[in-house]
């Protein structure tokens, strides 16, 4: 048997982790000093009005002890355990969970972590795939190398209303600091190989949404369309935008989390599809 585990920045409810069978690993946010551990989505509170009124507010990656509970106990029940985790350039997260692997399975024969170089709808797409491996058998080492294959293709698109913040928080990169400074301009971001990159941009929110939704390959036929913080006008227009070039396709629009809302800045939508 396969067991899956993957962190708390995926965006599942928790209806849907157990549907999948997936144990979800809380990462953590501090608001004044406070440490707080993010839940399923929708179980999070008011976390948008909490970091918007603090003084100072951080994240911290998910903690090993925290994954070696889970690969131990699934363990303990004779299952091999594939953890999926956030892309490493953009938590510490991973390392925590190879740490834990080493801790409980030195020899890597019946623990894997498999580093996503994704987060929010791009994880959950391929926590879903490996979901799909391990009802049809696959075994560990096979499931393994199929959703490091599969990562390469999974993409997720995202804009922030400031760039700014991505500039504090150090996960930005090599990206236009140019940008800053054009009025009503939203930049077009994705995650390539896990670090973010620049793809374009557009003027005002409706022209984000179409800059954004013309980078989605011709085809897809699900959606998830990610908001951090409170639904504004830039999820809306990212939703119509893709309506009307995919009116077919399934689009489910869910809440970030305040990890991920913390680090790109509320406002910010992602865009992920299968």
């Amino acid at each position: 048997m396969l067991a899956l585990v993957t962190d708390s920045t995926c965006g599942l409810t928790k209806v849907e982790a157990e549907e999948l069978g997936v144990e979800t690993v809380p990462v953590a946010y501090v608001v004044d000093g406070v440490r707080r551990e993010e839940g399923f989505v929708g179980q999070n509170g008011e976390y948008a009005r909490d970091l918007l009124a603090c003084r100072r507010a951080e994240t911290e990656a998910a903690h090993p002890s925290a994954f070696e509970r889970a690969f131990r106990a699934r363990r303990a029940q004779g299952e091999d355990v594939l953890c999926l985790t956030i892309s490493s350039r953009l938590s510490g997260t991973f390392r925590s969970a190879e740490e834990a692997a080493r801790a409980v399975d030195p020899t890597g024969e019946h623990v894997r972590v498999v580093d996503s170089w994704a987060t929010a709808g791009a994880l959950e797409f391929l926590v879903r795939r490996a979901h799909a491996l391990a009802e049809s058998g696959a075994t560990l080492d096979e499931a393994a190398r199929a959703l490091t294959q599969a990562r390469a293709d999974q993409r997720i698109l995202f804009t922030v209303p400031d760039v700014r913040v991505l500039h504090r928080s150090g996960r930005l990169g090599a990206f236009s600091r140019a940008v800053m400074s054009k009025l009503n301009r939203y930049p077009v971001m994705e995650l390539s190989e896990g670090a973010i990159v620049e793809v374009g941009q557009g003027r005002g929110a409706h022209g984000m949404a179409r800059a954004l939704v013309a980078e989605v390959p011709a085809g897809a036929r699900e959606f998830v369309l990610s908001h951090f913080g409170p639904r504004g006008s830039e999820a809306r227009e990212v939703f119509l935008a893709v309506r009307k070039r995919f009116p077919d396709a399934r689009v489910r629009v869910k809440d970030g989390g305040p990890v991920l809302a913390q680090n790109l800045g509320m406002g910010s939508v992602g865009l992920s599809w299968a």
